[in-house]
């Protein structure tokens, strides 16, 4: 003992070393072998990306499988998970797998968020809206996110709670930073087309006002006045602001007498309401009112309708064969931006989602 007590700190101080030593090399190959992890897992879901590319997510799929094995603390893998069994056709258990996860504890806010706009998505994929508004409405308390109220938007539209959906989407406008009425003026025309349809003229009515104060001073604004006022029933006054919107916007005719022409009790308002197209419109819809042949080249010569009332001074064999060739007079009509069909009753293109604006349709 005497023979080393001469050496104690040199042999406490080599420990140490050899310690620190043992430290450092165990840190660099939990650092090496870590490395190695994360790189086999990033090459590993290469082919399954690939796969995915080319429309197969099963590959995808047993890897996100993986990964919740491997780090069961990761909340977004098994949210993946939902997501491509909600996708592969699988909804059901999505929504099984989504409602155990609601179970952890604990749960950030935004982990809760984003399992929630999933739970939603998949009770959507179910056809339980009701549920599904549920689910993404408790989402949207936790963390407000464009994801989710872009979800309520469609959802709410679909079922007809256009007051909701007018409200989420000011809320998703003002999360973007953009303007709070953007696209407000689609969900209102969308709205009154509802309401028409279910013959409910009154609430038709409310919403082409609220429409037609978006648009204010503009020929979209005063066509929609004039609509709101025939919902009223208001013949007259529906007269007169057609007419003022004719003489003002006379480029806007053919789109203001195509909506009276779909609209309940329009034709009165369309036989009263002057114009260079007024008799071609008449004699769309009443076939006693066949039109002149000057009054024809009023109309361009390359247009379905051009043919259809051509058809109409034509001998009866003529006629049957130029109508049967022709079609139907609610399809002599598109839309002036995408080129369209427009048919029925609509504020809106169905196609392009623009406000209504009406060309004649050509060969």
């Amino acid at each position: 003992m005497d023979i080393f007590a001469a050496y104690h700190r040199e042999i406490v101080a080599a420990a140490a070393g050899i310690a620190a030593l043992l430290l450092f090399l165990r840190a660099l190959w939990a650092k090496h072998r870590t490395n190695r992890r994360i790189r086999f897992d990033m090459v590993s879901v290469l082919p399954a990306i690939e796969r995915m590319l080319e429309g197969d997510y099963r590959d995808l799929l047993r890897w996100l499988r993986r990964v919740a094995r491997r780090y069961p603390d990761e909340t977004r893998a098994f949210v993946l998970i939902a997501d491509m069994l909600r996708r592969e056709g699988s909804p059901l258990k999505a929504t099984f797998l989504l409602r155990t996860l609601l179970y952890r504890n604990p749960l950030a806010e935004l982990e809760r968020a984003e399992i929630l706009l999933s739970l939603g998505r998949a009770y959507r994929a179910l056809g339980d809206d009701e549920k599904a508004l549920t689910a993404l409405k408790q989402s949207l308390a936790a963390a407000k996110r464009r994801e989710t109220l872009l979800e309520l938007d469609e959802i709410e539209r679909g079922k007809g709670l256009f007051e909701d959906a007018l409200f989420h989407r000011r809320e998703m406008n003002s999360l973007a930073g953009a303007d709070p009425d953007e696209g407000s003026l689609g969900i209102m025309l969308e709205a009154a087309e509802h309401a028409l349809a279910e013959q409910n003229g009154e609430e038709a009515q409310k919403w082409l006002e609220r429409a037609a104060r978006r648009e204010g001073d503009r020929p979209l604004g005063k066509i929609l006045s004039a609509a709101a006022a025939l919902c009223a029933g208001d013949i007259p006054r529906a007269t007169d602001l057609s007419s003022a919107c004719v003489d003002r916007w006379p480029e806007e005719e053919t789109t203001l007498r195509y909506l009276f022409l779909h609209l309940p009790g329009g034709t009165e308002v369309l036989r009263t309401v002057p114009g260079p197209l007024a008799a071609v419109f008449l004699a769309l819809f009443d076939d006693q009112k066949p039109l002149a042949s000057h009054e024809r080249e009023r109309v361009e010569k390359n247009t379905l309708v051009y043919y259809y009332l051509s058809a109409q001074a034509a001998p009866p064999g003529e006629m049957r064969d130029l109508m049967a060739a022709i079609g139907r007079h609610d399809r002599m009509f598109a839309c002036r931006a995408c080129g369209n069909s427009l048919w029925g009753t609509v504020f809106a293109c169905p196609v392009c989602g623009l406000p209504l604006a009406v060309k004649w349709k050509t060969l």
